[in-house]
């Protein structure tokens, strides 16, 4: 049986969510992923959205590789979000986005197992994160 491997975007701002969510599409579709994994994908550009299926348990019974920006506005910020992930799921690798390297330092690890700087390298890091993710998966299953 196949293992099934969630993947979410969380990104307030609709270009940059296309962006990322783009380039990881690509990775999940390539022919070396098909065989060994099952993947869903989700983008939200609502965090509130992201929020309540975090809430529904609907990411609980499968790991996690989640990408979430730092500023996600209506009083909601990235942490918010990692510690309802992390709470529900301990096998989640999460990679915190902001475009202002000072998240990084203001919030020190804050549950984040990466921290990607919104430039324009942060679609390839990002797809980086989810390879190395999938390699990691097959050695251990």
């Amino acid at each position: 049986m196949k293992k099934t491997i969630n993947v979410l975007v969380v990104e307030d701002n609709e270009y940059y969510n296309e962006l990322i969510s783009e380039a990881l599409k690509k990775i999940i579709r390539s022919d070396k992923n098909k065989g060994d994994f099952r993947f869903l994908f989700y983008s939200f550009t609502d965090p509130g959205e992201c929020i309540t299926k975090i809430k529904s348990r609907e990411f609980a019974d499968n790991e996690s590789i989640a990408y979430i920006d730092y500023y996600l506005g209506n009083g909601i910020n990235g942490t918010h979000i990692i510690k309802m992930l992390k709470d529900q799921s301990v096998g989640s690798m999460i990679i915190l986005l902001s475009q202002s390297k000072s998240v990084r330092e203001k919030t020190g690890p804050a549950g984040y197992d990466y921290f990607v700087l919104k430039d324009n390298s942060a679609p390839a890091l990002c797809s980086l994160f989810l390879e190395q993710y999938i390699d990691n998966k097959m050695y251990i299953t």
